[in-house]
């Protein structure tokens, strides 16, 4: 039977089916990043790209006895590290006595254990993207392309044989990158000594923090209609009657400030560092600041759309 003779719903499956096997290939390797990122031994150097500036950072990971550890220290820039022991993070160098915090995700080095665990969402779609060499590896190139213009989209560079990221771009609409994360120099499979892995401040843990609980009740603001994917995360009322609302799509999030101010204040404000987006506005003796690492119109529709919420609910 000629091509066009087949029937149409099958001729278009046909047609198809490329597409969807290099979806299910790209899902595939997504799903590996994360036991790499987690699981292997490693040790190298960073280089971060973001709105003209450049950092380098120091990078150690090692998994003992399934235990965890990692230390980041910055090799540029006021002194700073980060160092994790299992779900404790440590931060040295933020101006404050060392802290350590009981999280799951901070301090990772890379987006990419995000972007992996999110490329399943409506917001975006996932696709193999070609090879190249990151700091002397071969990778595999994978695109998280934003399914529209809300969110960001990113470009991964995986180690071709454990799928651990080498490089990660983050992508406006036309597809440039914006900022970059890679490896200049990694030493895959060596297992950090334990001088690398310790904290420098060289003294015991003084006092621990956690993120505050959320608290929904009392919360007197919301966004009724946020942008597709982008539901309500956290909400915590502020003095005056303001409030803090956190919105994300899962990977893209928006923080949403709500705060008394005089009421003679009118008017608003854009701000942008890099692929941080600000947007602010004073208005009947409230300012509205909404914030996050989305594009400009995305916060523009947070800030203008936060409404009271209705005396019924």
């Amino acid at each position: 039977m000629s091509p066009r003779r087949l029937p149409g719903a099958l001729l278009a499956l046909l047609l198809l089916l490329p597409g969807l096997a290099l979806a299910d290939d790209a899902a595939a390797w997504l799903a590996r990043v994360g036991p790499a990122l987690r699981g292997l031994d490693y040790e190298g150097t960073l280089v971060v790209v973001a709105d003209g500036r450049v950092e380098t950072l120091r990078v150690f990971h090692a998994v003992q006895h399934g235990r965890e550890r990692e230390r980041l220290v910055a090799l540029s820039g006021p002194p700073r590290e980060v160092i994790r022991d299992g779900s404790r993070v440590m931060c040295i160098g933020t101006g404050e006595q060392p802290v350590a915090y009981d999280l799951d995700q901070a301090g990772r080095w890379s987006p990419a254990l995000a972007v992996s665990e999110a490329a399943g969402l409506s917001g975006y779609r996932a696709r193999l993207a070609g090879e190249g060499r990151v700091a002397g590896h071969a990778a595999r190139q994978v695109e998280v392309q934003a399914a529209d213009h809300w969110r960001y989209g990113y470009r991964l560079w995986l180690e071709r044989d454990s799928a651990l990221p080498l490089r990660v771009d983050l992508l406006d609409g036309r597809g440039r990158a914006i900022e970059q994360v890679a490896f200049t120099e990694l030493a895959l499979g060596r297992s950090p000594s334990e001088a690398d892995l310790a904290p420098s401040a060289g003294v015991p843990l003084q006092r621990y923090a956690s993120l505050p609980p959320v608290e929904s009740d009392g919360v007197a603001w919301q966004v009724p209609a946020p942008p597709p994917g982008f539901r309500l995360r956290a909400a915590q009322p502020l003095p005056g009657g303001g409030a803090h609302l956190l919105y994300s799509d899962g990977l893209a999030s928006v923080s949403v400030y709500v705060e008394p101010s005089a009421e003679s204040l009118s008017g608003g404000l854009r701000q942008q560092r890099g692929a941080v987006h600000a947007r602010s506005f004073w208005s009947d003796g409230w300012q509205v600041l909404a914030i996050g690492k989305v594009p400009a119109a995305t916060v523009e529709h947070f800030a203008r759309t936060v409404r009271p919420v209705p005396a019924d609910g």
